[in-house]
């Protein structure tokens, strides 16, 4: 059963990656749920027929701020990515 009529086998045949960050190092220590549910969205990728070679978590800029990309490893990791047409869906948790 499908779990979306918008995911397409093309899409499935790409990386499915999930973006993990949290503004400042304090959040980080203190928002481990937030950490925790984060994480967890490798079994909702699953769910949606990524298999587990598939999926990549790109957490390289926890406890960073979004305010710019500068510094931001993790965030131009995930641009490159999607550039270079290898990325099938995003995963990230309060955007």
């Amino acid at each position: 059963m499908a779990v979306s009529e918008l995911i397409t086998p093309e899409h499935l045949n790409r990386h499915a990656l999930i973006y993990v960050r949290q503004s400042s190092p304090h959040q980080t220590l203190t928002n481990q749920e937030s950490l925790r549910l984060q994480y967890a969205l490798r079994q909702r990728a699953a769910e949606c027929g990524w298999g587990a070679e598939s999926v990549h978590v790109i957490d390289a800029d926890l406890g960073q701020t979004g305010s710019t990309a500068e510094g931001r490893r993790g965030f131009q990791d995930l641009v490159t990515r999607v550039t270079l047409g290898q990325v099938g869906i995003i995963f990230s948790y309060d955007v």
